[in-house]
């Protein structure tokens, strides 16, 4: 191997001879002194980096990913990933564990342990100290579902509600298991003839179409007259808000429910309604790994997840009034 350190007329011979030794060093270690020596990215650069691929990724998916970084990660930010090991990740977790919980601590790890092997794409890393070095805590599945037996007190408190806009925005969530951003962000232009609501941009990052139960519809049909005035593009207008549309749905003394709550609820009472599983995957936006699943064409069930809709939707109404 035969490498140039520089011209007599621009080297001395010291330097030359100082250079010498590294090379020889680098040699010995492994390392081809000729590669040019790239960069490795910090935590910090890594997450920008992840995002700037992702651009299909929904502005709440990229928030909680950044505030992983800067809170419960922020110990590690400036650290370039090569030099973060097992004991580092493994003290973090118990730490973070301690101060934000065990679901907390879990999620930071999982970004942490995504960001490592998006790195590790285009870097010769150590094997992701995550995986090596972190026992998740244990999770146990929420039993968040609103039951039977407190339906009818959710269906009073919904119908005492004095904001009909927003009553409106909980009713979508919990007839139809979407999302709170993409139930707040609705807009009229996305609500066809048929009764379908076009959801441009999911937390998958996926769009989809979304039917709708007829109680919905009549609901939407009767906020449209109500805010007519505001002439606004949303479906849940809010003059106060940057956005133009409600920003924030959230418990509160007189409505004690949370809007992922609205979802549990949905997928709860749908099961139960006897709707079969990848009717209920579709109409939830979730992802489905199985091969078949990819043969199916969406466009083509607009019907029979209708009828799924209002089968969900009259099992839920069957509390009210009770």
């Amino acid at each position: 191997m035969t490498v140039t350190i520089g011209r007599t007329d621009e080297v001395s011979l010291r330097a030359a001879r100082e250079r010498s030794a590294e090379l020889r060093l680098a040699l010995r270690r492994g390392e081809d002194p000729r590669r040019p020596k790239v960069k490795v990215p910090t935590i910090e650069e890594a997450m920008e980096r992840y995002l700037a691929g992702r651009p299909d990724l929904s502005a709440e998916t990229v928030r909680w990913y950044r505030k992983k970084v800067e809170v419960p990660l922020a110990p590690l930010r400036k650290l370039p990933v090569d030099r973060i090991d097992r004991e580092t990740v493994r003290s973090l977790h118990e730490k973070i564990t301690q101060k934000a919980g065990p679901y907390g601590a879990n999620g930071a790890m999982r970004v942490l342990k995504l960001l490592l092997n998006d790195v590790a794409r285009t870097h010769d890393l150590d094997p992701n100290p995550v995986s090596r070095g972190v026992r998740m805590n244990k999770e146990e599945p929420r039993d968040w579902a609103v039951g039977p037996q407190e339906m009818p007190l959710l269906w009073r408190r919904l119908d005492d509600m004095e904001d009909r806009v927003r009553r409106a925005c909980w009713l979508l969530m919990m007839a139809t298991g979407l999302r709170s951003t993409n139930a707040r962000s609705a807009r009229w232009e996305h609500l066809e003839d048929d009764g379908v609501l076009f959801v441009p941009k999911a937390k998958s990052g996926r769009s989809f179409r979304l039917p709708l139960p007829r109680l919905v519809i009549q609901e939407l049909g009767e906020v449209k007259e109500l805010t007519a005035p505001l002439e606004s593009p949303q479906i849940f207008p809010s003059s106060g808000s940057k956005s133009g549309y409600i920003e924030r749905m959230a418990r509160t003394t007189e409505f004690p429910y949370a809007p992922h709550q609205m979802r549990h609820t949905y997928r709860t009472h749908a099961l139960e309604a006897g709707i079969d599983f990848q009717s209920v995957t579709m109409l939830m936006d979730h992802a489905n790994t199985h091969v078949s699943f990819n043969y199916v064409t969406r466009a083509h069930l607009t019907g029979h997840l209708r009828e799924c809709q209002e089968r969900v939707c009259s099992r839920l109404l069957s509390y009210q009034g009770s």
